[in-house]
């Protein structure tokens, strides 16, 4: 009797480790992307083949930037940027980074943890 109730509880204590390590291992963060459309101004067409640059410029004295991304814009007129290896668990707000279409600066962009942020910009 006393071999049975030592085997029921390593069983029992088995499935409850196999259970909770299970469970942390089936967690993984949505993915963080970040999508700039460039749009024609005055036809609303998408924009193709234009440079598009996300950065951030440490103005506290760092001489290299945390970010400085630049992709062109495909025939959908939109570039795609994945930051999930840069979101750490936990942590509270992604990035605000400035925009540059070829070269002109056109705004910021609030990039959302965890999500899909996209934003469009108008050019001439």
């Amino acid at each position: 009797m006393n071999l049975f109730k030592t085997y029921s509880r390593g069983l029992i204590i088995s499935s409850i480790l196999i259970c909770f390590s299970s469970l942390n291992s089936c967690y993984k963060p949505d993915q963080t992307i970040a999508i700039i459309r460039v749009l024609d101004n005055n036809t609303n067409e998408p924009v193709e083949n234009i440079s598009v640059r996300l950065f951030f410029d440490n103005s506290n004295g760092g001489n290299t930037p945390l970010y400085d991304i630049v992709k062109k814009t495909l025939s959908n007129g939109a570039a795609s940027f994945d930051f999930s290896d840069g979101y750490k668990d936990g942590q509270g707000g992604f990035a605000v980074l400035d925009i540059e279409i070829d070269g002109v600066f056109m705004g910021v962009i609030n990039i959302v943890e965890m999500s899909t942020t996209e934003k469009v910009i108008y050019i001439q």
